[in-house]
């Protein structure tokens, strides 16, 4: 049985996002639920991330050398404490409701080990949409309805299948997803509502993978494996 307030950590890696840190963490502790854990991986920004984040007490916060986001994810799923990880990308955020409405989702469904929730894109520039990286994200909108940053997982569940694969990073979340799958996991629990705001901008990520990081991922999606 669910622990019925268990600790959530919320891991947020982040790199040169001091202009939306605040919205991310913000929308985080405006969720009417008091145990959490925000646990930032700094990976190595220039910026003045670090400074925008005194003001919030309680932040775990980690500085690395530059290595990518799926090391960085890594490296904060090994300092989370939490029974339950979340996700909040920091030029992202949450809507308010999200963790309750999870947490009330495991209650119901014993045998769940992650809950994902509705998401939307907002394109900062309307003149994004056309960009080719861009138009590959609504093409992974379409077709997945599974977004691994929406989801709060079982920590457990990581033991089982591994952490996130570090050469694939920028779409390390679709190949955790892959790989679960493939060894049995059970990602068809989708909460109807929209709960995660994924900010799409010039900077993102996910905007600056290489072709064959496109051509696998897309491969996966055209296969269907993730909604099979």
């Amino acid at each position: 049985m669910i622990n019925n307030n268990p600790l959530i950590s919320v891991m947020m890696p982040t790199y040169n996002n001091a202009g939306y840190i605040s919205q991310a963490v913000e929308s985080v502790y405006a969720q009417k639920y008091d145990n959490i854990e925000i646990v930032v991986v700094d990976d190595g920004s220039t910026d003045n991330t670090k400074e925008v984040l005194k003001k919030y007490k309680g932040i775990k916060y980690f500085y690395i050398e530059h290595k990518g986001i799926s090391f960085a994810r890594n490296i904060a799923l090994e300092k989370s404490k939490g029974e339950y990880i979340a996700f909040c990308d920091s030029d992202d955020y949450w809507l308010p409701g999200k963790i309750n409405t999870q947490i009330q989702y495991f209650k119901e469904h014993p045998d769940c080990e992650i809950v994902f929730t509705k998401y939307e894109n907002l394109f900062e520039d309307e003149k994004l949409k056309t960009n080719k990286r861009a138009m590959h994200e609504k093409l992974m909108e379409k077709f997945l309805k599974q977004y691994l940053p929406s989801s709060i997982i079982k920590k457990e569940l990581f033991e089982k299948y591994g952490n996130f694969d570090e050469n694939f990073s920028g779409v390390e979340d679709t190949e955790f997803l892959y790989r679960i799958k493939r060894k049995g996991a059970n990602i068809d629990h989708v909460i109807s509502d929209i709960f995660y705001i994924r900010r799409i901008h010039g900077n993102n990520v996910t905007l600056n993978y290489n072709k064959d990081t496109i051509k696998y991922i897309t491969a996966i999606l055209r296969k269907g494996v993730l909604n099979k």
